[in-house]
């Protein structure tokens, strides 16, 4: 999917000499709707306001491009985005919205450039599965179903219920096939949990921030709705407008973030519960991991549980089975992010003037998801 949106001329007023650069409408966001969450771009002052209007009579003006996401999941291979910018040339005001488009300044004497630390990302958090490691080990002598009984918490068998009993021997059985000892080892999901995280570096975050480039706009923009769009004279011919970069973010999962998932995610919970609150996963999560596991073992310990209730289950597993640790992070992982992205350009003229007066013309910022 690409989106961009392209601003609308506004021209800031100056004094004689002065040079006025263009300015933005009002509403220059872009809303993208993704899996259950929003993206939004916007171009901003530098209080955070809508920008509507940048005068370099100082020669050079800050501004903020911002990319808010809102428990935004891009489908795949639609994470990524770009942000440009293009400039039309500063054509001499005659009034209001009119330009003598014989008196101008060229687009190449003004350009983007950046300070020490163009780029930055706050307030991130992710909802993330994460996978599980289950282990544990079953011993059972078909002399003694006793004591299996009381490995899983299940009581005294005398007093099981008959689909239970026979869940309870059938697992048994396949344990004592396995030697006398079956070993579980499979993966689950682990409950999802909303992880905040403080990066130290911009690449660590999970839209990877770059493309702080910029540039001098040394082919000017005659697009419609610019200020440009009215020189039809230096239109005619002209090469394709200069694209300067202000920011690119990727959609990754750095060695930095995935040990930031891992060190935040909850530790010395309990393995189960039936829904997975205060604990790592749930217990229909590890049936499933058993079922897929595929061992039969894994399948009898898997049907001995479905016979019981929640509470019985979750008993069960936790008394039998532990978690050996948190499997490395996939991107796949992440199910939602929130957090916003900044890029802070300045803009910069390094102008001749050629005729006293103020200049205007349009800068037009294009977001563009891939």
């Amino acid at each position: 999917m690409r989106l961009s949106r392209r601003s609308l001329p506004l021209v800031a007023a100056a004094a004689a000499c002065a040079l006025a650069a263009p300015a933005f409408a009002d509403n220059v966001s872009v809303t993208l709707t993704g899996a259950g969450g929003t993206r939004q771009f916007s171009v901003e002052d530098m209080s955070g306001q809508p920008l509507t209007a940048l005068d370099l009579t100082n020669n050079a003006q800050p501004f903020k491009v911002h990319v808010a996401d809102n428990s935004f999941l891009p489908t795949a291979g639609q994470g990524n985005y770009t942000v440009t910018a293009s400039m039309s040339n500063l054509y001499l005001k005659t009034g209001s919205s009119t330009y003598n488009y014989a008196v101008k300044i060229p687009s190449s004497q003004l350009s983007v450039g950046f300070g020490s630390n163009p780029l930055s990302a706050t307030g991130l958090s992710l909802v993330d599965l994460p996978k599980l490691s289950l282990t544990g080990s079953l011993t059972c002598n078909p002399l003694n179903l006793q004591s299996l009984s009381d490995t899983l918490g299940l009581g005294t068998v005398g007093s099981l219920a008959a689909g239970v009993l026979t869940s309870l021997t059938n697992l048994c059985t396949a344990i004592t096939t396995a030697g006398g000892t079956g070993a579980v080892a499979a993966t689950a999901d682990g409950a999802l949990q909303t992880l905040s995280l403080a990066i130290s570096d911009v690449l660590d975050s999970p839209s990877a921030l770059s493309g702080a480039t910029g540039g001098t706009f040394t082919n000017a923009s005659y697009d419609s709705g610019t200020v440009g769009a009215g020189d039809t004279a230096g239109a005619s011919g002209a090469p394709q407008a200069t694209q300067v970069t202000l920011m690119q973010g990727t959609q990754s999962l750095s060695a930095g973030l995935t040990t930031l998932i891992q060190n935040a995610l909850d530790s010395g919970l309990p393995l189960v519960s039936s829904t997975g609150a205060a604990a790592e996963t749930t217990t229909l999560a590890v049936t499933t991991a058993l079922q897929n596991a595929g061992t039969a073992m894994d399948t009898a310990l898997r049907n001995l549980l479905l016979t019981l209730t929640s509470s019985q289950a979750a008993t069960a597993i936790n008394g039998a089975l532990h978690l050996a640790g948190f499997s490395a992070p996939s991107l796949s992982d992440i199910q939602a992010v929130t957090g916003s992205y900044y890029s802070v350009p300045v803009l910069q003229a390094s102008a001749r003037t050629p005729v006293a007066g103020t200049y205007g013309g349009t800068m037009t910022v294009t977001f563009v998801q891939s």
